[in-house]
């Protein structure tokens, strides 16, 4: 990351969007 907000905040979407699919993949 280069240290912008944006990146830390794109990066919680990503994870954010990892783990709600796999919560509704059980």
């Amino acid at each position: 990351f280069t240290g912008r907000p944006v990146d830390g905040y794109l990066a919680n979407r990503i994870v954010g969007t990892k783990a709600l699919c796999a919560a509704l993949e059980r």
